[in-house]
């Protein structure tokens, strides 16, 4: 047969050319009314016209034994019967002749041979005439076409919705079983068309290949029934859309796993197939070695392209999602290691707060009000604590990362350590929160708001106009420190690098250069604080301190 549809229909027409008796000719006419596809036409008109011919020789072969009658007997019982040839590979047994008992004519009519039981016991062949000819028993066929058309279609479209969205909620070895399952399913319901012809073995096995894989591996697994009913079960309960199909869908499933349980079993009729074609005994072992199925994977998804596509997509964006917490992890170990003391109690310590808020209330409040309830105030109210370390970043900082600085590295100069509009975005809203919290802490004087209130309220949000209004500002001041904070990080984190290379000796001019070069852009890479050691020259609590530790503070 061509290997192209192109060539089939031309091998088609040949075939329907060729000369034949009107009864031949009007058979063939009948039998590709059955199928519209052209190989099972083009095979359904071969095996026709090999049954004309064989019926022709048979009826030559007849008419001599007619003739001469009396000679029949002589002719059937001179002829040996032949042992079936075994699985195993060795020389047949020759099986004994008995005098008594009807041992003789059980060997002759074949009802004693391996191929006659396996007939008798599994119900999947019907052995003819002396045992010679043995076809697909109709058992077979009603083993395929059992299922009604409304469990067909409802078992497909659940298990289909396994497929898409198990993986989801499935360990992969759960979601592989399900989904050979469904793959299976899917061919075996296919093969029903094949009976509506009198399909050959060879056709027969040729298209169920797939399917015959797929129930290898289905059957080398234990417990499978269970597994399969009750993920189904819980997984479609909950498509509001599906959930209704359910009990229709399972009766098609259930019937597809019991499909052992009965004579012929699907084993059976494989086999059944098996033996027709090559006129031998051949069971199951030999099929399922043949097949050489590899086992169900228990660490990676086997889903289709689109489905595994979707998996990976998931899976990246899960990993991404991981390895950003656990950098948010390090980061915050590493914050807590190197920026913050932690107390004998594994509490963190506050008490670098104490000299912001000493050098805050010394420039903005009279003498008489400088008592530790004033100092308590702002370390135990987010809103008025953020206002104060606003100001102080504003006042004392702000002028570091903007504009000139004054400096003394062995000789008093001017020097940008940071491009201008470098970090102009975090400045400019840290400067507007600033205005924000002033209006708001006049406004509302004597308004109490801790920082557990805070921490409760920032998860479950506030319904008190006053806590909502401040509640918002200490979010976007959140997110601003946050975005200025890393910044200054890569800062500190690229002048390490900078310094490590420097001691093994592996830097070159260009990195250099960044000792006394304007920070231009905020890439990681290895470059110097500007001027680091050098000391600044400024009228405030930082003066005399050296640009690193400015940084630092930061």
């Amino acid at each position: 047969m061509g290997t192209s549809r192109t060539d089939a229909h031309r091998v088609f027409a040949t075939l329907y050319r060729k000369k034949r008796s009107a009864e031949h000719q009007k058979k063939v006419d009948e039998i590709i009314t059955r199928s519209n596809d052209v190989f099972i036409r083009i095979d359904l008109i071969k095996k026709l016209d090999e049954e004309f011919l064989r019926n022709e020789r048979e009826k030559q072969q007849e008419e001599p034994i007619k003739e001469n009658s009396g000679h029949s007997k002589a002719l059937v019982t001179s002829s040996k019967p032949k042992v079936p040839a075994t699985t195993s590979g060795k020389r047949p047994v020759k099986v004994k002749e008995e005098s008594s008992g009807g041992g003789f004519f059980n060997i002759l009519f074949g009802t004693n041979n391996a191929i006659s039981k396996f007939a008798k016991d599994s119900r999947s062949l019907e052995m003819g005439l002396f045992g010679r000819k043995p076809v697909i028993s109709k058992s077979v066929e009603r083993l395929f076409r059992s299922l009604r058309e409304e469990q067909i279609i409802s078992a497909i479209q659940v298990l289909k919705y396994a497929e898409a969205v198990g993986w989801k909620i499935w360990t992969p070895y759960v979601y592989n079983v399900i989904a050979n399952f469904s793959r299976f399913f899917n061919s075996f319901i296919s093969l029903d068309s094949l009976f509506r012809d009198e399909i050959s073995p060879e056709v027969f096995l040729g298209r169920s290949t797939k399917m015959q894989l797929y129930y290898v591996r289905h059957l080398g697994l234990e417990g499978v029934g269970d597994l399969i009913m009750k993920n189904i079960t819980e997984i479609v309960k909950q498509d509001e859309k599906l959930a209704p199909k359910l009990q229709t869908a399972l009766e098609g499933i259930a019937y597809a796993l019991n499909l052992e349980k009965h004579r012929p079993t699907l084993t059976d009729a494989l086999c059944a197939f098996h033996i027709v074609k090559t006129r031998r005994m051949v069971a199951w072992e030999e099929i399922e070695k043949e097949l050489k199925v590899a086992p169900i994977d228990e660490h990676k998804y086997a889903a289709s392209q689109d489905i595994q596509k979707q998996i990976e997509v998931t899976t990246s964006k899960i990993f991404n999602d991981i390895r950003e917490k656990e950098n948010r992890l390090e980061d915050i170990k590493e914050l807590r290691n190197t920026f913050f003391k932690v107390t004998d109690k594994g509490k963190l310590s506050f008490d670098f707060l104490n000299p912001i808020i000493d050098d805050y209330i010394t420039h903005y409040y009279p003498e008489t009000m400088q008592t530790p309830g004033l100092k308590s105030t702002f370390k135990t109210n987010p809103h008025r604590l953020l206002q104060l370390v606003g100001r102080d970043l504003q006042s004392i900082y702000f002028s570091i990362l903007e504009g000139y600085v004054k400096i003394n590295d062995g000789q008093v100069k001017d020097v940008l350590l940071v491009q201008n509009g470098l970090l102009f975005a975090e400045l400019d809203k840290i400067n507007y929160l600033i205005r924000s919290l002033d209006t708001f802490n006049r406004k509302f004087t004597s308004f109490q708001y801790t920082f557990e209130a805070f921490a409760k309220d920032a998860i479950k949000g506030s319904q008190d106009q006053v806590e909502a209004q401040i509640l918002s500002v200490l979010s976007e001041a959140a997110e601003v420190f946050s975005k200025l904070g890393k910044k200054l990080h890569i800062v500190l984190d690229n002048h390490a690098i900078a310094l490590r290379n420097e001691e093994k000796g592996a830097l070159n001019d260009n990195v250099i250069k960044t000792k006394e070069k304007t920070i231009e852009d905020l890439k990681i890479s290895q470059r110097f604080i500007p001027y680091a050691d050098a000391r600044v020259v400024m009228q405030n609590r930082i003066d005399g301190k050296s640009i690193y530790d400015i940084f630092f503070e930061m």
